[in-house]
């Protein structure tokens, strides 16, 4: 099909005052936000690990206002009488805030006809039917949901029509097009074989007293991943086994990220197991995939070790225009940094990066790669909490609540905490889960959702001020929305380069990020002190180059595929 749309461009007021280079500053915005979310998972006896896990965050703009809005997944209670209240007090769905516009959100739960009654984990936001209208797919520990976005402001639920209403434990999932065919696809990772009517416990003793918990993932059967292969008429046919998954043995999967991993033009799937090696599923074509984890580098640490991954980020660190993978791990262990060296080949740098230290005594979760300054260099921010808060009971002297980290990037060769000047949010002691990124005020500078355990919801707004007045030290943003035309409507699997100078940026479109979670699909991309237009160059879904010239900074650009000069 021809396309007879052009560039669109559209001029908005992307600020481009950003906090000086040694005072990064966000500010918690959640009370004036109007968002008044409490994830509920209270803590058993037993500590069922399904409720020490957390829930996700998923950033969607559902009405097409150009104003990302919030899908926050919600936990229950486990057990019928506590159920039951939870019911009663309708504190049972995830919520759906509408993006007011001046920082100010509704929430139309109600009004959208949302409600999931189980307790919930991931979220990714695709539009899997390409009607321009972004839809939501929820995992959950019992029946998956997907919820068709009807185009006037409610949503359907038809993951039993569609077929992908899989019933496993069900963690992180992202939409993708594995196929090129331009409908998106689904990988869901699933956890583990766990019954809520036959739950594994195990039992642990210190200092004499021994009492039940629930068991190590360890200890659990894995529940296999499944991939969803859309067949464009509304339905999906599972193609786990044809695809190649079962040629590895089940995984308990938490963490995902699509993308293209080893610069062939197809996409990749790269999954966070815990406490087994990590999958790389290498795209082979004709929807065929090859586990490459160990031999790429990606499945263990730099010791050869296995770690107990839990969240997943993908982003070029160091300006080589490769994707690279940071994946949060457990305490005592540390975060991992794998740099893409190119051919699906990846090295561990969390050392070299001084990444290593600051992870060790800290269990991370959420984990996001932004550009909190704007000045083109991805930085990053870590979700921490332990899993549960009976590690001294068991002799281990190890904080239940901790603090978030953040990081800035030098230049593409350190990460440098700088955590203490990120504002009084990074200075408490939380139970840390999700994080998702999205400029939601559209100033130009990328804002932070984190979601806790069994605690409020916290909107971080990027505040950029010191002493009351905006930092001024020119940088600038632009913000990048694709619409693709020949491949998936949103571009899902796309490739960015910018062009500043000397200077390259490479960004990446995905339906997933770091934990249970999915960003913003606009793409938020500083580009430093430059007042010059700048060329982009986009990849699209199966494999089509397309240059757009002389981009102005501090506007927001609608790049649709097939109206410019391809390459």
């Amino acid at each position: 099909m021809q396309s007879k749309f052009l560039l669109v461009v559209l001029g908005v007021s992307c600020a481009t005052a950003v906090a000086a280079a040694d005072t990064p500053s966000f500010d918690d915005a959640t009370e004036r936000s109007g968002i008044r979310f409490k994830h509920v998972s209270p803590l058993t006896p037993e500590r069922h690990i399904h409720l020490v896990m957390g829930s996700g965050i998923g950033w969607i703009d559902f009405d097409r206002d150009d104003l990302p809005d919030l899908y926050l997944a919600q936990g229950v209670p486990f057990g019928q009488a506590e159920r039951k209240q939870f019911q009663a007090r309708s504190e049972t769905s995830d919520r759906l805030y509408r993006n007011l516009g001046q920082g100010r959100f509704d929430d139309i739960t109600e009004v959208a006809g949302l409600s999931d009654i189980d307790y919930s984990m991931g979220i990714s936001v695709g539009d899997f039917d390409n009607d321009g209208f972004q839809d939501i797919y929820v995992t959950n520990f019992g029946r998956n949901r997907l919820l068709q976005n009807n185009g006037d402001g409610t949503f359907s639920e038809i993951a039993a029509v569609a077929g992908v209403d899989d019933s496993a434990y069900g963690s992180s999932c992202t939409w993708v097009d594995l196929d090129a065919d331009g409908n998106l696809d689904l990988f869901v990772c699933n956890y583990l074989k766990l019954d809520a009517n036959k739950y594994k416990l195990c039992t642990v003793g210190y200092n004499g007293r021994r009492f039940a918990i629930s068991c190590h993932p360890r200890y659990v059967p894995a529940a296999r991943d499944v991939v969803f292969h859309n067949e464009g008429d509304g339905s999906f046919t599972d193609w786990t086994q044809s695809a190649g998954l079962t040629t590895s043995p089940a995984a308990q999967g938490l963490g995902v990220i699509a993308a293209d991993l080893d610069a062939d033009g197809d996409i990749d799937i790269y999954v966070a197991n815990d406490s087994v090696p990590n999958d790389l599923w290498i795209n082979r074509g004709g929807g065929k995939f090859v586990n490459e984890g160990l031999l790429s580098g990606t499945a263990l640490n730099r010791k050869g070790l296995r770690e107990a991954g839990m969240g997943v980020a993908v982003g070029d660190v160091d300006g080589d225009g490769r994707p690279d993978l940071f994946v949060t791990n457990y305490y005592g262990e540390t975060n991992t940094l794998y740099r893409n060296e190119g051919a699906a080949f990846f090295l561990d740098v969390t050392n070299e990066f001084g990444l290593a230290g600051p992870s060790r005594l800290r269990l991370g979760f959420g984990d996001s790669l932004f550009d909190f300054d704007n000045d083109g260099w991805l930085d990053l921010f870590v979700a921490n909490g332990h899993v549960h808060d009976r590690q001294k009971l068991i002799g281990r002297d190890e904080l239940y609540a901790q603090q978030p980290q953040l990081f800035r990037n030098q230049t593409g060769r350190r990460f440098v905490d700088v955590s203490k000047s990120g504002g009084a949010y990074f200075q408490r002691n939380v139970v840390g889960r999700s994080s998702a990124v999205a400029d939601y005020d559209r100033d130009g500078k990328a804002d932070l959702a984190v979601g806790h355990l069994d605690s409020k919801f916290v909107l971080l707004h990027n505040a950029s001020q010191a002493s009351g007045k905006p930092q001024t030290n020119g940088m600038k943003s632009l913000r990048i929305e694709l619409i693709g035309v020949r491949g998936n409507r949103d571009a899902i699997g796309a490739v960015v380069e910018v062009r500043n100078g000397k200077q390259r940026l490479t960004r990446f479109r995905t339906a997933s990020a770091g934990y249970l979670s999915c960003d913003e699909g606009a793409l938020t991309i500083g580009i430093g002190k430059t007042n010059a237009p700048v060329d982009i160059t986009v990849r699209w879904p199966g494999g089509s180059r397309e240059t757009f010239r002389s981009l102005q900074t501090g506007q927001r650009h609608v790049l649709i595929e097939g109206s410019q000069e391809s390459n």
